[in-house]
C-alpha cells in the first residue's frame, strides 16, 4: 500500500512538474508572438515614414508647377505623427535606438523647413511665370517693338522654361540671351522689354533657388537613417528571437523527456486497467447481444445491442430468467439439448424463436458457454447474432419466387447478351416452351417477322439510351402461333453502369384486343399516366377550335416541359422517373378544371388546352399554380424530389388558329420560359416567332459560310495618340449572306459559338490575320503586330496553341507579332485554368490583350495578376468624355494603374478630336476608331499607309 501511495505521489510530482514547464513554454511563446506583433508595427511605421519621405522628395521634382499644398502639410503631419507613435514604442521595446530617433527627427525638421522655402519659391514662380506670359503678349502685339526684340523674348522664355523642367539647359545661354535683351531694350528704349528683362532675371534667379533646395531636400539623410534604424531593430529583434527559440527548445526537450517518465511509470499500473476495459468495451460495443448470467441462470449483465434489439431495458431484466425472452413457438426438444449439455460443461449451439418486449419475433443465432473458476461454476454467457432480417429476407425471395412463378404475365431474363437464363411458368403457358428448351437461346428465335428488322434496332436504341423500352409486338408460339404481347423491357445494370441482365415482362393481349375499349384505350392514351396521348390531343384540339370559332371563344394551349426531370431519370433510374411522371400528372389532374385537356406527349413533355377563357391572361393563372403545385417536393420511396416546370402559352385566336400553329408556337414559348431562367411561363408574340426563325435562317447558313466564301476579313488600324502614325490593327471577321445580305458578328458569332461552327471560323480569321499582316509588312507599312479575337470557346480546343503556331510558321509571322485579344469576362469566369492558358500563350511569344477593359467585374488590383500586354478600355467609356462623364476619372485610374504595371493602353471607339485629345493627355498610348480610319480591307490599308 504504501509503494503504491509513493508511486502516486511520485507521478503526481512528475505530472505537476509537467505542466508547470508547458506553462512555461506557453509564456515563452505568447512572448515571442508579442514581440513579432511589436516588431511588424514598428518595421510598418518606418515603412510608412520612408514612404511619406518618398513623397516630399517628390514634390520637389515639381518646380514649374503648382501643387497642393494642403496635401504636403498634410503628409508632415502625418511623418510627425507616426514619429512621435514610433519614439513611444520604441521607449518601451528598443530604448538603443534613442540616438537614431534624434537624428531622424532632426533631418525631418530640415528637409519640412527647405520644403516651406520651396513652396514660397515655387509660388513665386508661378506668378513670375503668368506676369512673364503677359508680358511676352503684350510685347508681341506691339508694333513698335522690332522683330528682333521679338523674336529674343520668345528665345529667352523658351530657354527659361526649359532651364524649369531640364538639366541640360545652361544658364549662361539664358543669361546670355537676357543681357542682349537688355541690350536693344536700352536702344529701342522699350519699358516693356526692359519689364520683361528684369522680371526674367529674377525669375531665373528663382528657379535657381528652386533647384538649389530641390537638391538639398533630395540629398537629406533621412531615408538613409530610416533604413539604418529598421536594420537596427531587425537585428535586435532576430537576436531576442534566437534567445527565445533556443530557450524555448530546451523547454522542449525538458518537457518531451518528463513526459516520457510520466508515461513509463504510468503504463505499468495502467496495464491491468486496459485489459479490463478493453473487454468491457468490447462486449459493451459488440454487434453481438451479450449475457451474463450466475450459476442459477439470472441474469446479471446484458450490454447495449441485447437492449436495442430486445426492446428491454437492463434493469427490467436484471434478476430475471432468459425464459423471459421465450416466444413458445419453438419445439421444446431444443432446450432439452440446451439443458443436458450445459449440465455435463459443454457449449452449445443453436438458434432460437424469440420475443421483443413489443412481442414481435426475434430469431437469434446463439452460443452458451459455462464459465468455471477454480472448478466451480460461476457463470454463463451467451453470444447471440440477430438474424431475424435474414430470416425475413429469405421468405421474401421465396415469396417472389412464388410470384414469379405464379403470375399471369410472361417473364423472361437475359444475360447481357440477351440469351435466355430463366423463364417463369407463364412464358412456358403462353409459348408453349420448357426452361431447358429455351435456356441460353437468343429472343429472336421468338420473332414472328411482322415487325421489321428496324422495328427492333429502334427498340435496341432506346433500351440501351433510356434503360426501358414498352411497347406492342407480335411473337410466335411454340406451335407457330401469332400472339399480340404488350411487353416492357428493362436493362439491369451495376453500380458502375454495366449491363447484368435484361428483364421482359409480357402481357398476352389475346384477350386484351377481344375487347374494343381496351383497345381504343391503349391507342389514344399513354400507358404509363393514363393521360390522353398525342392523338387523341390533336383530334380534341381541332374540335375545340371548331367551337371556339363558331362562339367567339378564348382557347389556350399550354406546353409543359420539366426542368430538373432528365438528372432524375439518369440519376436515379427510370422507374423513379416513372414514379415522379405519375405524380406530375396526378398534380396536374387536380390543379385543372374537369373540363380542361391535359395528354401527355411523351418523355417530360405535356399539353393543356383550356377552352372557354374569359380574358387570355387567365391562362397565366392557371400556369401560376401549376408551378406553385409541381415546386412540392415528390416522395419516392426513400427520396425526396423537387423538379420545376417551364411552361409555355399560345392564345387562340391571336397566336394561331389552327392546330398546328398554336402547338408550334406554344412549344416556342415553353423554350423562351427555359431560356429566361425556367421554372416560370411565358406567352408566345410574332416577334419571337420571327427572332427564332431569323436565329434559325442565320445557324443554317453560317454551316456552309466558309465553304461559299462569304466571310471576309476588315482591319482597323490602331495609332499612336501622339504621332497620329499606324501603330498595329485589329482583325475583324464580315459575313454576306446573298439571302441575309450583311449580317454583324453581333449577331453570328453568339450562334457561332452555339453550334460549334466557331471553332473552324476562328482558325479561318487567326489565318487570314497572318496572311493580311505579312502582305502589310512586304508593302512598307510601318505596322508591329495584328490583334486577333479569340473566343472562349476555342481555347478549349486542345491543340489550339500547336495550330496557331503552325499557322504563323506556315506565312513566316512571329507570334511576338500577334496580339490574342480575349474578354476581361473570360479571365473572370476561371480564373486560374484560363491564366494557365493564357500564361502558356505568352511564354511562346504571343502578346495577349484584355478586350472590353472596365465592362466585367474585375477590380483594377486584380490587374498586376493578369498575364497580360495590353489593356482595352472599352468604348462605352470613350463615348461619353465629351460629356464630361465620371467616367474620365475611371479611365485615368485605369491608365495611371496599367502604366505603373507596364502594360500597354488601347482606347477603342474614339470618333471625336474632344475624345483623342483627352486620351493623349492621360497619357494613353494608342486608339482606335472612326476619327482615325473605319474598318478597311487589307488591301485599303496599303493604299491609305503606305507612305
Amino acid at each position: 500500500m504504501t509503494e503504491k501511495l509513493k508511486h502516486t505521489d511520485k507521478t503526481t510530482f512528475i505530472l505537476f512538474v509537467f505542466i508547470l514547464f508547458v506553462f512555461i513554454m506557453f509564456v515563452n511563446g505568447y512572448k515571442i508572438k508579442e514581440n513579432m506583433s511589436h516588431f511588424s508595427l514598428q518595421n510598418n511605421k518606418i515603412t510608412q515614414l520612408q514612404l511619406i519621405d518618398r513623397e516630399l522628395n517628390d514634390f520637389t521634382f515639381t518646380a514649374n508647377k503648382f501643387t497642393n499644398y494642403d496635401a504636403i502639410d498634410q503628409q508632415k503631419k502625418q511623418f510627425e505623427e507616426i514619429l512621435k507613435s514610433l519614439r513611444q514604442d520604441m521607449q518601451k521595446y528598443n530604448k538603443n535606438t534613442a540616438h537614431l530617433l534624434e537624428k531622424i527627427a532632426k533631418n525631418f525638421q530640415k528637409k519640412a523647413d527647405d520644403l516651406e522655402y520651396f513652396k514660397a519659391q515655387n509660388s513665386a514662380l508661378i506668378n513670375s511665370s503668368h506676369f512673364l506670359f503677359d508680358l511676352h503678349t503684350t510685347i508681341s502685339n506691339a508694333a513698335d517693338i522690332s522683330l528682333r526684340a521679338k523674336n529674343l523674348t520668345n528665345e529667352a522664355l523658351f530657354y527659361i522654361l526649359r532651364y524649369a523642367s531640364s538639366e541640360y539647359i545652361d544658364k549662361k545661354t539664358i543669361q546670355q540671351k537676357l543681357h542682349e535683351l537688355k541690350i536693344i531694350a536700352n536702344n529701342e528704349k522699350s519699358q516693356y522689354l526692359y519689364t520683361f528683362y528684369m522680371h526674367a532675371k529674377v525669375m531665373l534667379q528663382t528657379l535657381q533657388s528652386l533647384k538649389e533646395v530641390s537638391q538639398e531636400v533630395q540629398t537629406n539623410p533621412l531615408y538613409r537613417q530610416l533604413e539604418a534604424l529598421k536594420r537596427h531593430i531587425t537585428l535586435d529583434y532576430e537576436r531576442d528571437l534566437q534567445h527565445q527559440t533556443w530557450l524555448m527548445i530546451v523547454f522542449f526537450l525538458v518537457t518531451v523527456s518528463i513526459l516520457f517518465v510520466l508515461i513509463f511509470s504510468h503504463l505499468k499500473s495502467n496495464k491491468t486497467k486496459k485489459e479490463l476495459l478493453a473487454f468491457k468495451y468490447a462486449i459493451e460495443h459488440s454487434d453481438n447481444i451479450v449475457v451474463i448470467t450466475d450459476a442459477q441462470r439470472n441474469i446479471v449483465y446484458v450490454n447495449e445491442t441485447f437492449e436495442k434489439t430486445t426492446k428491454y431495458k437492463a434493469e427490467e431484466v436484471l434478476g430475471q430468467n432468459p425464459r423471459i425472452l421465450k416466444s413458445d413457438i419453438q419445439d421444446p426438444a431444443l432446450y432439452e439439448e440446451l439443458n443436458a449439455k450445459l449440465a455435463k460443461g459443454e457449449k452449445w449451439e443453436g438458434q432460437f424463436i424469440n420475443k421483443r418486449k413489443d412481442g414481435s419475433l426475434l430469431y437469434e443465432k446463439a452460443s452458451i458457454v459455462p464459465i468455471f473458476l477454480q472448478g466451480k461454476l460461476v457463470n454463463y454467457i451467451a453470444l447471440k447474432l440477430d438474424i431475424t432480417e435474414y430470416i425475413e429476407k429469405n421468405k421474401q425471395l421465396a415469396q417472389a419466387a412464388s410470384v414469379f412463378e405464379n403470375t399471369e404475365e410472361s417473364i423472361i431474363i437475359t444475360d447481357a447478351e440477351g440469351k435466355i437464363i430463366s423463364v417463369n411458368r407463364a412464358f412456358t403457358n403462353i409459348y408453349g416452351y420448357s426452361l431447358a428448351e429455351v435456356k441460353g437461346k437468343s429472343l429472336k428465335f421468338l420473332h414472328s417477322g411482322v415487325q421489321d428488322a428496324s422495328f427492333y434496332k429502334d427498340l435496341w436504341n432506346q433500351l440501351i439510351e433510356h434503360g426501358i423500352w414498352k411497347g406492342k409486338f407480335v411473337n410466335k408460339t411454340k406451335n407457330g402461333e401469332l400472339i399480340p404481347l404488350w411487353s416492357t423491357i428493362k436493362k439491369i445494370t451495376n453500380s458502375r453502369g454495366d449491363v447484368l441482365n435484361y428483364t421482359a415482362v409480357q402481357t398476352d393481349l389475346r384477350e386484351i384486343e377481344t375487347s374494343q375499349a381496351k383497345a381504343d384505350f391503349l391507342a389514344y392514351h399513354d400507358a404509363l399516366t393514363g393521360l390522353s396521348n398525342r392523338v387523341n390531343f390533336e383530334e380534341y384540339l381541332q374540335h375545340a377550335l371548331i367551337i371556339s370559332k363558331r362562339n367567339k371563344d378564348i382557347l389556350a394551349v399550354l406546353f409543359i416541359d420539366l426542368d430538373r426531370f432528365k438528372i432524375i431519370n439518369d440519376t436515379l433510374g427510370h422507374d423513379i422517373g416513372d414514379e415522379v411522371l405519375k405524380t406530375v400528372a396526378s398534380r396536374l389532374k387536380t390543379t385543372l378544371r374537369e373540363s380542361d385537356f391535359i395528354s401527355r406527349w411523351g418523355g417530360d413533355e405535356f399539353v393543356i388546352i383550356l377552352e372557354n377563357l374569359t380574358l387570355a391572361s387567365d391562362a397565366a393563372i392557371v400556369a401560376a399554380n401549376i408551378i406553385k403545385n409541381l415546386e412540392e417536393p415528390i416522395h419516392v420511396n426513400e427520396h425526396s424530389l423537387i423538379t420545376t416546370a417551364s411552361i409555355g402559352i399560345a392564345v387562340y385566336p391571336q397566336n394561331g388558329e389552327d392546330s398546328q400553329t398554336l402547338i408550334k408556337h406554344a412549344d416556342s414559348a415553353m423554350y423562351l420560359a427555359k431560356e429566361s431562367g425556367k421554372n416560370n411561363f411565358r406567352y408566345y408574340t410574332q416577334e419571337l416567332s420571327r427572332n427564332i426563325q431569323h436565329r434559325l435562317d442565320i445557324d443554317m447558313a453560317l454551316r456552309n459560310a466558309l465553304q461559299n466564301n462569304e466571310l471576309f476579313m476588315v482591319f482597323q488600324p490602331q495609332y499612336k495618340l501622339k504621332t497620329k502614325t499606324i501603330h498595329s490593327a485589329e482583325a475583324l471577321v464580315r459575313w454576306k449572306n446573298p439571302k441575309l445580305g450583311n449580317v454583324s458578328p453581333d449577331k453570328f458569332i453568339p450562334v457561332a459559338e452555339e453550334n460549334g461552327t466557331i471553332i473552324p471560323l476562328g482558325y479561318f480569321v487567326f489565318e487570314e490575320s497572318c496572311k493580311a499582316f505579312k502582305q502589310m509588312q512586304k508593302a512598307g507599312i510601318a505596322i508591329e503586330y495584328i490583334a486577333v479575337n479569340v473566343s472562349s470557346l476555342q481555347f478549349k480546343e486542345r491543340n489550339l496553341l500547336d495550330n496557331f503556331l503552325k499557322i504563323a510558321n506556315k506565312y513566316d509571322v512571329k507570334p511576338s507579332e500577334i496580339e490574342i485579344e480575349i474578354t476581361e469576362r473570360f479571365i473572370m469566369e476561371h480564373t486560374v485554368s484560363n491564366m494557365n492558358i493564357l500564361q502558356n500563350f505568352r511564354d511562346h511569344g504571343f502578346k495577349i490583350s484584355i478586350d472590353d477593359f472596365g465592362t466585367g467585374y474585375s477590380s483594377m488590383s486584380y490587374l498586376k495578376q493578369l498575364p497580360t500586354d495590353t489593356i482595352k478600355i472599352d468604348k462605352s467609356f470613350v463615348d461619353d468624355i465629351a460629356n464630361g462623364s465620371s467616367d474620365n476619372v475611371i479611365i485615368e485610374a485605369i491608365i495611371a494603374l496599367s502604366k505603373t504595371l507596364g502594360y500597354m493602353i488601347v482606347a477603342e471607339g474614339i470618333e471625336t478630336q474632344e475624345q483623342e485629345t483627352f486620351l493623349a493627355q492621360a497619357n494613353c498610348d494608342l486608339g482606335q476608331g472612326y476619327l482615325f480610319s473605319k474598318p478597311i480591307t487589307c488591301k485599303e490599308i496599303i493604299e491609305k499607309f503606305r507612305n
